[in-house]
């Protein structure tokens, strides 16, 4: 027994003889694998990246100075390959000494449209070479630092088929998105923005009308916060969202911590604000000459209406210049993120100031985030985030009004002050025909305060090896409060009244339960990719809103409605509606060449009909990558080709809540309670459908450095949702119904460049990004073809544009009497509203953006340009401003062209009081080309020298100097050519400008850092 424990003892010690040279042999085969990824524009560190390890299951992140790090890695060649969204991918070989640390450090190229770029779809991401259907995605950091209230403004020309139209410059206003056209008459047509996963309202909450300065909820979303925002455009990529994806679906991907990458973030600019473009308006002796003229014109004594020249002249006011000031902005956001291995963070606030460049206007937004993501077990994992916004609005009263500060400082007579002698402000007393626009911006008080939580939970938990359980819960909760003040110092407006009040509240509840199941059967095969998702969700959706108007204050300093002695209107309403969704999606890629995606989701909504409580929404798609086909092996020469196709079907459903609905209402007779019938109801109502195929093709070549994305869409909406007519013997005349279908049809093209590549950080690099898009939109069905007009001129007619414009037609002045004239259209010898046609439309057949970004040593350098074109804009303005005299409103300087002897040859009528020459008939002398090009950024930045921001702490940090909206080229006569005065939600009165609220030319300073 002693000599066979010996025996093991020399066994066991000459094993151990034996791997310890094994062990020293390892320890002196392996080293160190460390290096640096870099941005190749900005030569910035990019954390969050993505290392893997080819040939291992190894991998890592980043740190916060895009620093990563492999131990014990073999000697000899080590493959490393880094991926990171918005970059292509890049993989490099680096050769390992024994015990030693070899740098490989790594440049990422930024992309926009490659195949290499990592994307967001509807309930999951996918790369870009793997997406068969039409989408754009826009990086957070094309869209931070943008002196703009929301997200859907910064949109703007930075993605293909998607156009944004200002309608004002009021800061913070509504902004309208269109994706591939207009679709919907009545239903709405902005399109359903889902952040983190979460539908979230996104309606018009106000109870009081400011023309195009309406308000959408989509402000509340502090732009850096944003990873980054992917479009879902066409009907396979959006279909999954099914009865709210006809308009598009905007997916907004907030920031999150990255293990191992501790930072503190900081970023924030201030800036100052002036007025891009005055209007050229007549000043105070060319008022008095000119309306002069048109007395006389007509036989009226020019002293009459205090039109003499050297009495009534004396006095010039440029009544812009007394309402418009150069106002700053201002953004502060900090920022903590970072983590372990299973738990990371992300955690911001951030505010936003902006005063407007019109006197009495202003927005303010206070916000705050934070994202937790936790991985409890290997199989089980958690994500969280919360989001706190408080926003202020401060509207001043004008966009589609006739009294307002922008209206009157347009409007009112240059010949008359500001003020009196005696420091009071001038009225009707003194002469001016509106209220004094500074007395109104002075005392007039509008604030709208919006407090706003997004919340939502989410769970995922491992089945299997490749069946993934999601659980989300989330919640959308708005509280809107509208105070308005109308003083009774404002003399010609309130003073006969003793100042009126409003006060109102509306609030609205959103919350989302949604279930899901990832599979993936195919995981590790070599039959290629198999990825699947089955689920339901459920949303529940409430309303709650009051409203009080009181007249009659004893004082000025009294102005809350309850100190008001007559209550002049009151009303109080609650609704509420809910959504049941079942969907499931399959995704396949065989031999990485053969791709195939196909959706169905199944919604049931409360909105409708008791007949049509679910609608179907199937979708699919497929995709060829050429260029991997063996048989066609020549094609790899020209890069990376996929071709596309797809065909599905998705709905709209904005509309009230009880429209389809026979119900009743409150018509209480004095003190007396009583009920009458308020809606006819239909149980036949269903959503609006959408039909759309889409062809298209992705190119990448040149190693990445050129990409080309193009696409071909055909739209075909049907089921309208309008109130059509319906016989009076029912006890209504109208009722909704389903009636008419639209369609849209156009192109969109995305190239992105890599002109001059840099060699290492501080290399010359000069990038470039181009997109263009057009649209053809077209009525094709009405109820019995019976056009409907809405607006000043617009109209929704069969075979024409929606919205398109209805107007007698101006063929000029006649030279022998300088008397305007017009087509007779009908041949009947007079000219009235029988003979206007159809002369143009609304919406733009073209857009696009243009941006370039250079980067040389530790400066940066980018300017984008966008433009948009094919459209008339109908000049409102000019109704008052461009009548012959016939207003005593102040005149565009055109008005000095004007015919006044027989032979002159103008387009500017003689002036006439009385209005007998014709100039104030509705016409297309009002239209105008919509057409323009905007330098709307430019982007000047410097790296700060590590020697200096390391000395006071910093990392990474940035200067720069930016400007947006500095300069504009158009042909247009008014403020702004991306204006609409009806507002976001115009869905058929378009391209009107009607004294809307000017943009303002911005330049700022700005710095970033992280510690």
């Amino acid at each position: 027994m002693r000599n066979l424990k010996i025996g093991w003892k020399l066994i066991v010690i000459a094993a151990m003889a034996m791997l310890l040279p094994l062990r020293t042999a390892a320890a002196q085969g392996t080293g160190t694998l460390r290096g640096t990824v870099i941005d190749s524009i900005s030569h910035q560190p990019v954390p969050g990246a993505q290392v893997q390890l080819v040939g291992t299951n190894r991998s890592t992140a980043t740190d916060a100075s895009g620093i990563y790090s492999f131990s014990g890695v073999p000697v000899g060649p080590a493959t490393v390959r880094v991926q990171r969204i918005g970059f292509g991918l890049r993989t490099v070989t680096a050769n390992v000494d024994p015990g030693t640390t070899v740098a490989a450090d790594i440049v990422l190229q930024p992309v926009v449209t490659t195949l290499s770029q990592v994307v967001v779809v509807g309930y999951g991401s996918s790369s870009r070479a793997e997406v068969t259907g039409a989408l754009t995605t826009v990086q957070g950091t094309d869209i931070q630092n943008t002196p703009i209230a929301g997200i859907d403004g910064a949109l703007q020309g930075k993605a293909a088929g998607v156009q944004v139209t200002q309608n004002a410059g009021t800061p913070g206003n509504g902004i309208s998105v269109r994706v591939r056209g207009s679709s919907s008459l009545t239903a709405g047509n902005q399109p359903l923005y889902v952040v983190d996963g979460t539908p979230i309202q996104t309606d018009d909450f106000s109870q009081v009308g400011f023309g195009g300065q309406d308000l959408t909820a989509v402000t509340s979303l502090n732009p850096d916060e944003i990873e980054s925002i992917t479009v879902l455009k066409d009907a396979a990529s959006a279909g999954i969202y099914g009865s709210r994806a006809s308009n598009g679906v905007v997916l907004i991907t907030t920031k999150r911590g990255v293990a191992g990458s501790n930072k503190i973030t900081i970023s924030g600019y201030t800036g100052s604000q002036s007025l891009d473009r005055k209007l050229h308006m007549l000043n105070g002796k060319q008022y008095v000459e000119y309306m002069a003229e048109a007395a006389t014109n007509d036989g009226e004594d020019p002293a009459d209406f205090g039109f003499v020249a050297g009495v009534d002249d004396l006095v010039e006011t440029d009544w812009q210049d007394a309402i418009y000031r150069t106002a700053p902005v201002r953004d502060m956001n900090i920022g903590l993120s970072g983590g372990s291995g299973r738990v990371k963070y992300y955690v911001t606030g951030g505010y936003y100031g902006q005063e407007g460049i019109a006197i009495g206007s202003a927005y303010n937004r206070a916000s705050g985030r934070a994202n937790v993501d936790i991985n409890a077990t290997d199989k089980l994992s958690f994500s969280s985030s919360i989001a706190l916004a408080r926003e202020i609005n401060y509207r001043t009263v004008g966009d589609n009004t006739i009294s307002g500060t922008v209206m009157n400082a347009i409007a009112v007579q240059p010949n008359l002050p500001v003020k009196n002698a005696d420091g009071t402000f001038t009225t009707s007393n003194e002469g001016l025909a509106y209220t004094n626009p500074v007395a109104i911006a002075t005392f007039d008080y509008n604030p709208t305060t919006t407090q706003r939580v997004i919340a939502n939970a989410e769970g995922r938990y491992n089945l299997t090896n490749w069946v993934q359980f999601t659980g989300r819960l989330s919640g959308d909760q708005l509280v809107l409060h509208e105070r308005l003040w109308g003083s009774p110092l404002v003399v010609d407006e309130n003073g006969g009244t003793g100042g009126d009040a409003t006060s109102g509240y509306n609030t609205g509840n959103r919350f989302v339960g949604e279930g899901f199941f990832t599979l993936n059967p195919w995981s590790g095969s070599s039959r290629g990719n198999l990825t699947a998702i089955v689920g339901a969700s459920t949303e529940r959706n409430r309303t709650e809103l009051n409203f009080v108007e009181g007249t009659g204050f004893s004082s000025p300093a009294l102005h809350d409605v309850g100190d008001a002695t007559t209550v002049t209107v009151y009303d109080a309403s609650r609704s509420a509606n809910n959504l049941v969704s079942y969907f499931a999606r399959a995704n396949v890629d065989l031999a990485d060449r053969y791709l195939l995606s196909a959706s169905i989701r199944t919604d049931g909504s409360s909105r409708f009909g008791a007949n049509n409580k679910y609608g179907v929404f199937p979708a699919a798609s497929i995709g060829w990558v050429i260029t991997q086909e063996p048989m066609l092996g020549g094609l790899s020469r020209l890069g990376s080709i996929k071709l596309r196709g797809s065909y599905g079907v998705t709905g709209n459903q904005g509309i009230g809540n009880n429209a389809a609905r026979a119900s009743f209402g409150s018509a209480n007779y004095g003190k007396i309670a009583g009920i009458f019938p308020s809606n006819f109801g239909n149980a036949d109502l269903k959503w609006e459908q959408t039909k759309e195929a889409d062809v298209g093709f992705d190119w990448t070549m040149f190693s990445g450095r050129i990409g080309l994305v193009g696409d071909y869409y055909s739209k075909k909406t049907s089921n309208l949702l309008i109130s059509r007519p319906i016989t009076a013997t029912s006890g209504f005349t109208t009722f909704t119904d389903n009636v008419g279908n639209i369609e849209n049809k156009g192109f969109e093209f995305e190239l992105t460049t890599e002109n001059i590549r840099g060699n290492g950080a501080g290399g010359l690099s000069w990038s470039t990004s181009f997109n263009y898009s057009t649209n053809k939109n077209r009525v094709t069905s009405l109820f019995q073809d019976q056009p409907i007009e809405s607006g000043f001129a617009n109209s929704v007619r069969v075979g024409e544009p929606l919205g398109a414009f209805f107007l007698i037609r101006f063929t000029g002045v006649d030279p022998a009497t300088g008397d305007a004239m017009y087509d007779d259209a009908n041949g009947d010898g007079a000219v009235n509203a029988d003979d206007r046609v159809v002369i143009g439309n609304p919406q733009p057949t073209y857009w696009g953006g243009l941006t370039n970004t250079l980067g040389f040593g530790p400066f940066d350098l980018r300017a984008t340009l966008t433009f948009s074109g094919g459209n008339k804009i109908y000049n409102g303005i000019r109704e008052f401003a461009d009548d012959a005299g016939f207003n005593f409103d102040n005149k565009f300087a055109d008005v000095l062209s004007r015919w006044q002897q027989p032979g002159d040859i103008t387009n500017q009528p003689r002036a006439s009081f009385d209005g007998t020459s014709n100039a104030t008939l509705s016409s297309s002398r009002w239209l105008e080309p919509g057409s323009y090009a905007r330098l709307q950024d430019l982007t000047l930045g410097l790296k700060v020298p590590s020697s200096f921001s390391n000395a006071i702490g910093m990392a990474n940090s940035r200067l720069y100097v930016s400007g947006r909206n500095l300069h504009t080229w158009t042909k247009f006569s008014g403020y702004n050519p991306d204006v609409n005065s009806f507002g976001s939600g115009g869905g058929t009165a378009l391209g009107t400008e009607f004294y809307a609220y000017p943009l303002a030319r911005v330049w700022m300073v700005g710095v970033s850092g992280e510690w």
